[in-house]
């Protein structure tokens, strides 16, 4: 019998219907079983529509839906095709260690099973996220049939306003006509897949906002991702479902969330193996496994499943004519470095063995003579800033010649022929008239181009050991630029590219420092130096003993910096971030600090002494038996939420450990 993925393992003990579809165990450390205390009802085969149980008068076309649902089938399973999959472990979440892991198709699969409405995916830019709500969305509709939930993509950036009734602009987007649209809400469940919930610039629940599983309304689950580093304190009210109750803000029992964890060294041999066997390949898994191991701290660099795929197709190169490999030195910057240079050759060769026209083809001369790689990455240098600057930072990019034709989109994907070069040529990826980064880090990489470009300081062995000299005084920053003009402590990733800059060029880091100096007399470059100390510190500039009176710097990270002996007198560190800085003898005299984050972490104050404490089994909530006979019930994020006064229970002392958990549900239950 061949395993269905919307079964719960254990629901029939006498079939095999395991939710594990194409993954045998993984062990990572400690593998654990999650507990769900919801009900073991298969929500999956709950009751298909039949034509009694419709109400009088409406009719349900089987013939025109169910065609129009094989046709997106078809589609959908042709579409799917991914050459190197490998099935994600997760942590159930952010603060758990990363050894405590679980299979994530395990997990969604026991998610869909049960009766919670909301599963939440986390993870770090390239850890996998997108490629396995594709190979779920994928092994989902492997397994329909009439009357299972439809499974359900939607790239979240390419539908305007997700906000309201994304099911049904997703639908019309397929092809699906408003009658369909409107039969298959009455009728069918569906399953969600909402991938780039961060990349959409979201901030409300889409859950309530669509009024998901609400009378008259869409039947769902929801499978939702998004970046570890998109997320604040308080993140689950974003996506945990509205309560019914308007003082109870949502219902934490429909919720749950998975973080995928970094590549175990298996799944990273997995992945090499997979890869060698796809096409010829210039040396063996053995080879490229000797490489990773090898190199020094490359391994922990490719445990993120894009930065591992960069690197196989960077390592032939990049160790060339290196006999000494613990001489390299390997950063992320320099593979996507790498990578792009590789992709705009290989592309260019391509495009000289077509057939062109004369025009055409005295076009690519030009271009060939004047650099078409140096062209090629000031295109995608250009488009990176306007996605920002002109399109909010939504990565996907909607170009109809007829309607966009007199806007700034036509000068990336109109048709004068250079332009089209550059755009069939660029890490891009197009569906329709659809166009985006082929990855979310691509276009963070170009734009962090535009603020330090490292082709003007090319070394001639961008991967060996630095010489201390470095490079010369060229390229001064831009004062009316993007390091001036836009904050970037909200963009992690472009922060840790330019973080790596400094370490290949100390010319940049001259510049930084600079900029931070400039901030003691001039205001307008508060901004700037905000941004510029923050790259430093990531970069592990050390700062002890330095004169940084005066400097404004609001808003900084300066998390995990060295600042011993620092001078801070009369500085604007407003809202800075100083969690786990070194501040030994630091002078911080007539300093602004309104707002200043020390790390420390939130305490809660009783009234009186508490007798005991714990935690609820999800970890979200906090309770406290007081000396006073009461119980005191906290959230997570410390507002209080409930007490129950036990004063029958006066004289009766709760011992720490005696119990072991609660649950929230009108009463406290203590064993």
């Amino acid at each position: 019998m061949t395993n269905n993925p919307l079964k719960r393992p254990g629901s029939n003990a006498g079939d095999s219907n395991i939710v594990n579809v194409d993954e045998p165990s993984r062990k990572r450390g400690k593998v654990t079983q999650q507990n769900d205390d919801s009900s073991d009802d298969d929500w999956s085969m709950s009751s298909s529509p039949t034509p009694d149980s419709l109400q009088s008068g409406f009719l349900w076309n089987i013939s025109s839906v169910e065609s129009g649902l094989n046709r997106l089938k078809d589609l959908r399973m042709k579409e799917l095709c991914q050459q190197v999959y490998i099935p994600p472990i997760a942590k159930a979440s952010l603060q758990v260690k990363d050894e405590d892991v679980f299979s994530l198709m395990d997990n969604v699969s026991r998610f869909l099973s049960s009766n919670r409405e909301v599963m939440l995916i986390l993870g770090d830019s390239g850890a996998g996220k997108s490629t396995f709500n594709r190979h779920l969305e994928h092994t989902l509709w492997s397994y329909y049939k009439k009357g299972d939930p439809v499974p359900l993509l939607i790239n979240l950036p390419t539908i305007v306003q997700p906000s309201q009734d994304m099911i049904g602009k997703q639908l019309l987007a397929h092809g699906f006509s408003d009658d369909q649209i409107a039969e298959m809400k009455q009728l069918l469940q569906f399953i969600l897949i909402c991938d780039g919930y961060d990349e959409s610039q979201l901030t409300g629940n889409l859950h309530t906002t669509n009024r998901l599983n609400q009378i008259g309304q869409w039947r769902t689950k929801m499978i939702i991702s998004c970046r570890t580093q998109f997320l604040g304190p308080g993140y689950r009210d974003r996506f945990a479902p509205q309560a019914a109750d308007r003082y109870a803000k949502v219902r934490s029992d429909l919720f749950q969330e998975a973080v995928i964890a970094p590549f175990s060294k298996k799944q990273v041999e997995d992945y090499v193996a997979h890869y060698v066997l796809l096409e010829q390949r210039p040396w063996a898994t053995e080879d490229y496994m000797r490489m990773l191991t090898t190199i020094p701290n490359l391994m922990d660099l490719v445990k993120n499943p894009f930065l591992l795929a960069l690197t196989l197709e960077a390592l032939p190169g990049v160790t060339k004519d290196q006999h000494e490999l613990s001489n390299i030195r390997i950063m992320r910057v320099q593979l996507y470095d790498y990578f792009v240079d590789e992709w705009l050759r290989v592309n260019l060769l391509r495009l000289e063995g077509n057939a062109l026209s004369n025009n055409e083809r005295q076009t690519l001369k030009h271009m060939t003579e004047t650099g078409f790689i140096l062209l090629g990455v000031n295109y995608s240098k250009k488009l990176a800033l306007a996605i920002f600057d002109k399109h909010d930072g939504n990565p996907v990019v909607h170009y109809i010649h007829h309607s966009h034709k007199n806007t700034w989109k036509a000068d990336f994907f109109g048709l004068d022929p250079e332009v089209t070069f550059l755009r069939e040529s660029s890490p891009l990826t197009r569906t329709g008239s659809l166009y985006q980064f082929i990855h979310r880090s691509i276009q963070e990489y170009f734009f962090s181009r535009n603020i330090f470009d490292p082709d003007t300081h090319k070394s001639d062995d961008d991967f060996g050991p630095k010489p201390h000299n470095g490079l010369s005084d060229v390229q001064p920053l831009d004062h009316n630029g993007l390091l001036f003009t836009r904050s970037l402590l909200n963009e992690p990733s472009i922060i840790q590219f330019l973080c790596e800059r400094v370490k290949q060029s100390p010319t940049f880091e001259k510049h930084l420092r600079a900029v931070v100096e400039m901030s003691k007399v001039e205001t307008r470059a508060a901004t700037a130096a905000a941004n510029a100390i923050t790259i430093l510190v990531r970069a592990r500039v050390r700062f002890n003993g330095a004169d940084l009176r005066g400097i404004r710097i609001p808003g900084a990270d300066l998390s995990g910096g060295q600042f011993d002996c620092g001078q801070f007198q009369g500085a604007d560190l407003r809202e800075v971030n100083l969690a786990r800085t070194w501040l030994r003898q630091a002078d911080f005299g007539q300093a602004r600090m309104e707002g200043v984050r020390f790390g420390e972490l939130p305490y809660l104050k009783a009234t009186c002494g508490v007798n005991a404490c714990t935690h609820s089994s999800d970890g979200k909530y906090l309770a406290l038996a007081l000396e006073d006979g009461n119980i005191i019930c906290h959230r997570e994020q410390g507002q209080h939420c409930a007490t129950m006064g036990l004063r029958q229970w006066h004289g009766v002392i709760v011992h720490a450990g005696s119990h072991s958990a609660f649950k929230v549900d009108g009463v406290f239950t203590l064993w």
